[in-house]
C-alpha cells in the first residue's frame, strides 16, 4: 500500500545512461520502518547500488530526499537530503540543506528523485506536477550557482521554480564540493557536488501545486501554534540567538571556551587567537553590512541573511551572511580576522559550490604545509601562504573553486592533497577517514570527538551524541531516560545516551525538521506529530526511536558492505591533545576518543574490531530481508 499521509507516495528515478524516467511507489511499510531523509535513502540505494562501485562512477547512484512533515503546516520542516557514496571518505555520505527546495520538490509530486548512471552530455531535470524533462545544460556548463538558478527560471518563464545545483566545482569533480540551493544554501559535507558533477546533473528544477495529505490537520496546527508561539514570545536561549544572529552569534562564546578550531586545530585562545581579536570574527563585525533577514520556509526564527560591503577589495552584494563553521574554518583557522575577506570567501564557495568547512580546513592544512617548507612558492604559483594573509588565502581558494594551477591539488580536500605532496605533509590533514574535521573542537567536549570518529559519515557536527544533553529540556530528557548532565571530560557511562541521541537526530534530519529548532526548543512534539500528521496514531515513542536507530544500523551496515573497519575513522593525533596544549582550558589534557566509540559500538552491538552487527540487532531491528 502506497504511503499516503504526509507524504506524495512516489519516487522518481532518472536513469541518465538511458535518458529516460520511470516511478517507484513509496510503500506504508517502507515509510512507517524508515520515516524519510537518508532513512529511506539509504535503504533504497543499499539495495539498488552494486557493492565497491567508484563513487565519481555511473555506478553510484545520488539521490536527493524529503521528510514526511516538510508540506505539512509544521514548523522550521524546510530540509531536505542529499546522499550516496562519498569520493571523500569511500563510505556512506550525506548532507543536508534548508531553505526553499524541499516543499516545491513534494509539490512537485515526489518524496525522493534518484540519478543512475551517467549522461552523455550535461543536462538538468525539470519536475512540474508529476511531469518529468531531461533537458540539455550544456549552455549551463561552467555558470556558476545564482547564474545556474537565473537561467532555468528565465528559460523556462517559470519564477517559481526552486532549485538545486552544482557550480564549477562540482562539474570538475572537486572532493570538497557541495550541492546547492536557493543562491547560498548548501548541502556541503561528503563532496556530493562531485557526484552530481560526475553524472552531468547541472541541476533539479521543482515547482509544483500538489500538497501531501494531513490526517488530523486541526491538532498539527495547534502544535504548531504553540511552538510558534514559544518561539515568538518566549524563546528560550538558543532561539533567542538564532533569531538574533543565526549561527555566526555563537563564534566568540566559543573562542572563549576554544570550543573552535584555531590554527589548524594546532593553536590556543591565548597565544595564537587572543581575546583581543575575538570580536572581529564576532556577529557584531559583520551585522553592519546586514541589509535584511530571511527564513526557510515556514519557520519564524529567520536565522539567515543578506549582506553588502559596498566599497574595497572585498566589495559584495547580495550574498549570503556566513554560518559559524565558516567564520571558523576561514577565520581563527587559519588565523585570518577580517571578517570581510570571511564574507568575500562564503560567496566564493556559494558561487562555485565548495564546502566551506572543507575549503577553509584544507587552506589552513597548505598553511602549516607552506610553513614547514613542504610546499614552497614554486608549489604556490607564488603565492605566500601564511598565517593571517587574507590576500593569498583567497587568491588560492579562487584557484580551488576552478582548480587551476596549486588549487587543482587543494580542490581534492586535505587527505588527497596530502597523498600527493607526499614529504610527510599528511600529518597536518585534520580528517577522520577523509572528511575534515569541522569547527567544534572535540577537545572542549569529548561527545563531538565520539561522534567525529563513529558515525557512518565521520566528523559531522550536525550527528550529536552525549555533548548535546545539556542543551535538553528537562521534559525531554526524563522522556528519553537521558540524565541531566554529562561531565564534559569524562569517559563513564556515555555510550547508551550517545545511541539514544544519535537515533533521535537522525529522526529529526529524516522528518525534514531544522536540527536547530529541534534542539532549542522546550520541547518539540515530534511523536505527536507523526501520529498526527501520518495517522500512526499507535505509533509509541519506542517505535519512532527504533526508526532513528534503524538508519544508524542502515548506514553502518552500508560501509562495512564498502569494506569498512572500525580502524578507518580515528581522530588526527593532535585534535586529541597529543600533544596536549601548554595553556589554556586543554592544558596538559589527552583525550581517548576509543573509548567513546567503544562505548558507542557496544550500545549498538557493533563490534569494536570488526563492525559486525550482531544478528540479534538485525532481527531487533527488522531488517533481516535486506541485511544477510
Amino acid at each position: 500500500m502506497k504511503a499516503k499521509y504526509g507524504y506524495m507516495g512516489k519516487m522518481l528515478f532518472v536513469d541518465l545512461t538511458k535518458n529516460k524516467c520511470y516511478e517507484e511507489d513509496l510503500t506504508e511499510d517502507l515509510a512507517r520502518k524508515h520515516i524519510g531523509g537518508y532513512g529511506i535513502g539509504s535503504r533504497i540505494i543499499y539495495e539498488k547500488m552494486k557493492q565497491g562501485v567508484d563513487p565519481l562512477g555511473p555506478g553510484n547512484i545520488l539521490g536527493i530526499g524529503t521528510g514526511p512533515f516538510t508540506g505539512c503546516g509544521t514548523m522550521s520542516t524546510s530540509r531536505f537530503m542529499t546522499m550516496g557514496k562519498s569520493p571523500l571518505t569511500g563510505y556512506w555520505g550525506d548532507a543536508n540543506s534548508g531553505g526553499n527546495f524541499p516543499k516545491s520538490m513534494k509539490s512537485a509530486g515526489y518524496d525522493f528523485v534518484f540519478f543512475e548512471g551517467k549522461a552523455q552530455d550535461p543536462i538538468y531535470v525539470l519536475v512540474t506536477d508529476n511531469k518529468v524533462e531531461i533537458k540539455d545544460a550544456r549552455h549551463l556548463w561552467g555558470k556558476n550557482t545564482v547564474e545556474t538558478e537565473e537561467i532555468i527560471r528565465t528559460e523556462n518563464n517559470d519564477k517559481s521554480l526552486k532549485i538545486v545545483c552544482i557550480g564549477t566545482a562540482g562539474e570538475k569533480l572537486s572532493r570538497i564540493s557541495a550541492i546547492m540551493n536557493d543562491g547560498g544554501r548548501a548541502a556541503a559535507r561528503s563532496g556530493l557536488g562531485a557526484v552530481m558533477g560526475s553524472k552531468n546533473v547541472k541541476a533539479l528544477a521543482c515547482t509544483g501545486s500538489r500538497k501531501p495529505e494531513v490526517f488530523d490537520k486541526e491538532t498539527v496546527k495547534r502544535l504548531n501554534d504553540a511552538l510558534r508561539d514559544e518561539i515568538i514570545n518566549n524563546p528560550g536561549p538558543g532561539v533567542m540567538m538564532l533569531k538574533h544572529s543565526g549561527t555566526a552569534g555563537a563564534t566568540v562564546p566559543h573562542l572563549a571556551a576554544h570550543a573552535i578550531a584555531i590554527k589548524n586545530f594546532g593553536g590556543n585562545n591565548v597565544d595564537d587567537f587572543p581575546e583581543d581579536k575575538w570580536e572581529s570574527l564576532g556577529y557584531g563585525a559583520m551585522e553592519k553590512y546586514l541589509s535584511r533577514k530571511y527564513a526557510c520556509t515556514g519557520c519564524p526564527i529567520a536565522c539567515g541573511g543578506i549582506l553588502n560591503i559596498e566599497s574595497g577589495e572585498y566589495a559584495v552584494k547580495n550574498v549570503h551572511k556566513p554560518e559559524y563553521e565558516t567564520v571558523g574554518s576561514f577565520g581563527s583557522n587559519c588565523l585570518i580576522d577580517s571578517i570581510e575577506a570571511i564574507i568575500y570567501a562564503n560567496d566564493l564557495c556559494n558561487l562555485h559550490g565548495l564546502d566551506t568547512i572543507s575549503a577553509g580546513c584544507t587552506l589552513a592544512f597548505a598553511i602549516e604545509c607552506y610553513e614547514n617548507g613542504i610546499i614552497t612558492k614554486n608549489d604556490t604559483d607564488g603565492l605566500e601562504l601564511t598565517w593571517g594573509n587574507d590576500k593569498a588565502m583567497l587568491r588560492m581558494l579562487k584557484k580551488m573553486c576552478v582548480r587551476e594551477g596549486f588549487g587543482d591539488i587543494l580542490a581534492e580536500g586535505a587527505k588527497e592533497a596530502a597523498r600527493k605532496i607526499g614529504k610527510g605533509a599528511e600529518k597536518f590533514s585534520m580528517d577522520v577517514g577523509g572528511e575534515l574535521l569541522p569547527m567544534h573542537d572535540p577537545r572542549e567536549d569529548n561527545g563531538w570527538g565520539a561522534t567525529y570518529v563513529e558515525d557512518a559519515t565521520p566528523a559531522r557536527h550536525t550527528r550529536g551524541g552525549s555533548q548535546m544533553v545539556g542543551t535538553y529540556s528537562e521534559k525531554f530528557k526524563k522522556m528519553m531516560g537521558l540524565p541531566d548532565s554529562f561531565d564534559k571530560f569524562s569517559y563513564e557511562g556515555k555510550g547508551v545516551a550517545h545511541a539514544k541521541i544519535r537515533s533521535y537526530q537522525h529522526h529529526i534530519n529524516n522528518v525534514g525538521l531544522c536540527l536547530f529548532t529541534g534542539d532549542s526548543v522546550s520541547y518539540y512534539p515530534m511523536l505527536e506529530l507523526m501520529q498526527s500528521i501520518m495517522g500512526w496514531k499507535d505509533m509509541t515513542l519506542e517505535e519512532m526511536l527504533k526508526a532513528g536507530e534503524r538508519t544508524t544500523v542502515m548506514l553502518h551496515a552500508f560501509n562495512l558492505r564498502e569494506g569498512f573497519k572500525p580502524s578507518d575513522f580515528t581522530m588526527p593525533p593532535r585534535a586529541a591533545g597529543d600533544p596536549p596544549f601548554k595553556v589554556g582550558p586543554f592544558k596538559d589534557m589527552t583525550f581517548d576518543f576509543e573509548n567513546l566509540k567503544r562505548q558507542f559500538y557496544e550500545a549498538m552491538s557493533f563490534d569494536y574490531e570488526t563492525g559486525a552487527i550482531a544478528k540479534e540487532k538485525i532481527e531487533e531491528m527488522g531488517l533481516q530481508d535486506v541485511l544477510k
